[in-house]
């Protein structure tokens, strides 16, 4: 099926849960597309041992559409994963996903947007389900306490076990990880930050537009009106003044 460029503009990687680190046997999916654009792209990924590899008949399972699913994560999953198609080639970076044991921080997958919340949480895994046929597995729990640090520089302790940005800028844009005692330390994922998107002037409503038009067109005759009396002045005083010498 043809993709449109408008859908290749509005393609994007939905990462659920939004994240881009999960822990042992998490359950992840992945999705393709925007509005109307959800066909005829296919999910790759490139790992630390294979590259191009696509979803479902390397990795994953595919659910409906361009969706497809990892049932339980291990750290071969790691790797960048991306929307692609034949037509257009790859659309977008792609996203980086981490899987640990141990721990994991718990950041947004993709980029987020200057003046957003965001929340940074460390997390290991809290407890294992039954090994009833099925993976064991774990679902992650925020750390009593933790370091974190961004960009190799440890930015503090925290006994929350998170770092909350209630306006995040650009400075904040980084390499963050955090660490957890006796349990150790999480991978890296990079928090983006994209500028807020420049706002269209408000459009003018139409009487108020004519308006404006009238008020620019009379000052326009008042501006020629006004010169032309200034020059008939002008050459009567000019006039006047030849006819007493």
């Amino acid at each position: 099926m043809e993709i449109t460029p408008l859908c290749l503009m509005l393609s994007t990687l939905v990462v659920h849960p939004d994240r881009s680190q999960f822990l042992l046997y998490e359950t992840l999916t992945l999705t393709c597309g925007g509005p109307g654009c959800s066909d005829g792209w296919t999910l790759l990924r490139n790992t630390s041992t294979q590259t191009s590899q696509p979803c479902p008949s390397a990795w994953g399972r595919a659910t409906n559409g361009s969706t497809c699913a990892i049932g339980d994560v291990y750290p071969s999953d790691s790797g960048v994963y991306w929307c692609g198609s034949e037509r257009h080639g790859r659309s977008g970076s792609g996203v980086h996903i981490a899987v640990s044991g141990n721990v994991i921080l718990q950041s947004p997958a993709l980029p987020v947007t200057e003046g957003d919340r965001v929340t940074l949480r460390c997390a290991s895994p809290g407890g294992g389900g039954g090994e009833g046929g099925g993976a064991r597995r774990w679902e992650p729990q925020p750390a009593a306490s933790a370091a974190f640090y961004k960009d190799g520089v440890m930015i503090g302790n925290r006994s929350a076990a998170n770092v909350t940005f209630v306006a995040v800028s650009r400075s904040d844009e980084g390499l963050y990880w955090c660490e957890i005692p006796a349990r150790g330390t999480s991978p890296r994922s990079r928090l983006a930050v994209r500028a807020v998107p420049a706002e269209p002037p408000p459009d003018l409503p139409l009487p108020r537009l004519v308006c404006v038009v009238l008020l620019i067109v009379l000052l326009a005759v008042l501006h020629v009106l006004l010169f032309a009396v200034c020059v008939k002045l002008r050459r009567r005083l000019t006039r006047r003044s030849s006819a007493s010498m």
